[in-house]
């Protein structure tokens, strides 16, 4: 029997259809990172088609029919999402449901100017989730030196596709690629 983890930001019915109705046996994580629809939505825009209420109602569904218990990944952001209230709007979403949340200090990304919490606040996060029930753990920032933390390889093979791509241009176009580059930069190449 083997354990693994599926990871992604769900949307409900994939949540209920592929994973509570075709009975499949893995871990399901879910990335949430806020409490609220407002602040979800300003760094996850899936929040905009798939509102916390359906989210959640999806993973109650979940749980119901599986009796797995779902697992929430939870990016703590100095200053942003790392607080007691925050904590507690957390408790409150999801009071009832068998679940824990993992939270994970921020790794720095290119591009997103937020700063991993403390330790002495992620600790208070996990006091005042347990408090309502929540199971909640602490995790080990990984990954920050190769950029690996959570989005962070999808920018950077972005950034690599990017450039693959204005350098093949530049060799279709006989060009050199270093001055397609420049040039679709609005560089002077002269």
């Amino acid at each position: 029997f083997f354990f693994f983890f599926f990871t992604r930001e769900a949307s409900p019915s994939f949540i209920s259809r592929r994973f509570a109705e075709e009975g499949l046996e893995v871990g399901l994580a879910i990335s949430l990172h806020e409490a609220d629809d407002v602040a979800r939505s300003a760094i996850m825009p899936v929040n905009r088609r798939y509102d916390l209420d359906e989210l959640i109602g999806a993973c109650h569904y979940y749980v119901e029919r599986s009796g797995r218990r779902l697992t929430f990944e939870w990016a703590l952001i100095a200053g942003r999402n790392d607080d007691a209230a925050t904590a507690r709007r957390l408790g409150k979403l999801l009071r009832g449901l068998k679940c824990h949340v993992n939270l994970i200090p921020l790794n720095p990304t290119q591009g997103f100017d937020g700063a991993p919490a403390s330790l002495p606040d992620a600790r208070e996060f996990v006091e005042v989730l347990g408090r309502s029930g929540i199971p909640a753990t602490v995790r080990v920032r990984r990954g920050i030196d190769i950029d690996a933390g959570c989005g962070q390889l999808a920018e950077a093979s972005s950034k690599e596709k990017a450039k693959e791509r204005l350098r093949r241009r530049g060799e279709r176009a006989g060009e050199r690629p270093e001055k397609a580059g420049a040039e679709s930069r609005g560089e002077r190449t002269e």
